[in-house]
This record gives structure tokens, sequence and C-alpha cells, in this order.
């Protein structure tokens, strides 16, 4: 691994996997994907650039800007994606020294969530979506895409 960023990020393009499903009862499917990770603003933001494979659509591509943690926690993102978020969402949430997870509400009551973590062995990222409950079924969050690159 190269020079360390933001979250000890590793710099550089990492070869990894990135497994999604669309509703809670499907099942995974996955394939080859390619992270690019670099420094933005000087160490006060990470850039995410990744690529993933959709099992109908084909190659998709997103980029995630995940700022750093203030001295409460907070981190703020920006995020698009080729499939899944067309125009850029700003996402609020919280992160360490290795970790952050960020979301927004897309619609009312439901959310979409974005957790990444690096450790020695690469960079995961898992995406979720947050459903709320009404008559005929329960509340719900389910993992969406879980990615990882090494």
């Amino acid at each position: 691994m190269t020079t360390a960023l933001p979250y000890d990020a590793p710099a550089g393009r990492w070869p990894g996997t990135a497994d999604f499903r669309l509703m809670p009862t499907d099942d995974f499917s996955g394939g080859d994907s390619i992270l690019e990770v670099a420094d933005a603003a000087r160490g006060r933001a990470l850039r995410l650039d990744y690529t993933w494979p959709h099992p109908a659509d084909g190659e998709q591509a997103g980029s995630l800007l995940l700022g750093v943690p203030t001295a409460d926690g907070t981190v703020t993102a920006a995020w698009v994606d080729s499939w899944h978020q067309q125009d850029l969402a700003t996402l609020v949430g919280t992160g360490d020294d290795s970790s952050a997870t960020v979301g927004y509400e897309y619609a009312p009551g439901r959310r979409w969530e974005i957790e990444v973590r690096v450790g020695d062995s690469g960079v995961g990222v898992v995406m979720r979506s947050v459903v709320p409950g009404d008559d005929d079924s329960p509340a719900v969050t389910y993992d969406v895409m879980r990615a990882a690159w090494s």
C-alpha cells in the first residue's frame, strides 16, 4: 500500500469485488470492481471512485467525497452514482480514524446509508436501504451493495 490519506486509506487504484441486490429477498449478484482512492483538499476529504457490475445494466460507476470527522465525530459527504444516485446527494453521519457511516433521506421515511471501513486488508463499502414499515410490511434495513478492495 502507498501513502496514507484520511481514514488511513491507501492511495491508488485497487481491484476488488462488488455484490448487489435490489430487494432484501433477492440473492446478491456480483463481479469485479475497481476502486481509486485519492486525497481531496489536502487531507480534508477522501475521494473514492468505484465501479460495480449491475446484473442487467452492466458496469456502473460512482464517486464518494468523504469529509474527515469533526471534533464531535460528524462527517459530511457528497455522493453520485450512475445507477443508484444520478444527482449529487449530500450525506451526513459519523466517523472515526478508520471508518465512517453517512446517509440521507431520499424519500419520506426512506434512507440511504453508506458505510466505509479501512483496515489492513483494504477498503470496504456497504450501502444500505432503510425502509419504514407500514400496515402490510415491517420496517427493514438491508444491504444493497457490498464491496471490498485490496
